[in-house]
């Protein structure tokens, strides 16, 4: 298992994120790339793996806000650029529906960044995400079929397919978008969101593992059953418990679910 680095281990230097997540048995990590400050940081963290046996960067995941200025909007060629040749996936979320932004705009900016990307051996995923352009795995499939380029492929995150009211049909959401699959998070979560508030949403679908009342041994045999081979991260985003108390104990039940 593979573990987004919120929750407690973005306050820590880049060596003792990795340092941390090795000694609990987690064999990668995903970073996030929201500001300037991790950006940089993503030459530390390359580094402190390469001095890790059997750890990876998994991916790093970029917004492409419409609204930001071009200089950070394109910003994504500058993480490729770091991280080509290195099997890091670069994950990207289309940000908030804008005027004058529709499915073309996606489509042709998509076709750009896999061909800037793929020669450099950077696998690209579009990464579906509530409240933005494309919010579920469903969402981010036609987009994926348009472009049809071994190098894209989609993320099925949980939390944002529960807050899509999929939790009821994630079997039948899987089955449809598993020939492009290329990555898939988890938490702990209710079967329902709840929109109540921003945090109440985010509260209610990223759990540690083993809390919530979805039952995510259901999620396991579906993911099983999907023929997905990659790496599956533990998303963490705002939890209030310490990274010692839920990373060993999220990573046990995920070790004893896969059982």
């Amino acid at each position: 298992m593979t573990s987004y680095n919120f929750g407690g281990l973005e306050k820590l230097p880049a060596k003792d994120q990795v340092k941390l997540l090795h000694r609990y048995g987690y064999n990668g990590i995903i970073l996030k790339c929201a500001t300037i400050e991790d950006f940089q940081n993503i030459d530390r963290h390359i580094e402190a793996v390469e001095r890790t046996d059997n750890f990876r960067i998994d991916a790093i995941f970029e917004r492409y806000n419409f609204e930001d200025p071009a200089q950070r909007r394109e910003r994504w060629k500058k993480v490729v650029d770091k991280i080509s040749g290195k099997k890091i996936q670069i994950w990207l979320i289309f940000g908030k529906k804008t005027e004058g932004v529709n499915d073309a705009f996606i489509e042709r900016k998509l076709r750009e960044i896999v061909a800037y990307a793929a020669p450099k051996g950077v696998e690209v995923i579009l990464y579906p995400h509530s409240s933005c352009y494309i919010e579920s795995a469903e969402e981010a499939l036609p987009f994926v079929e348009k472009v049809n380029h071994p190098q894209l492929k989609l993320a099925f995150h949980l939390y944002h397919e529960i807050r899509a009211k999929n939790g009821s049909r994630l079997d039948e959401v899987m089955k449809r978008v598993q020939h492009r699959l290329g990555a898939v998070t988890l938490a702990g979560t209710d079967q329902v969101a709840d929109y109540s508030s921003a945090r109440a949403r985010d509260s209610s679908t990223i759990k540690p593992l083993g809390q919530g009342d979805y039952d995510l041994r259901g999620f396991v045999r579906i993911l099983k059953s999907s023929g997905y081979k990659g790496a599956v991260g533990l998303m963490n985003f705002k939890l209030p418990e310490a990274p010692s108390n839920y990373l060993p104990r999220s990573l046990e039940i995920w070790k004893r679910y896969q059982e």
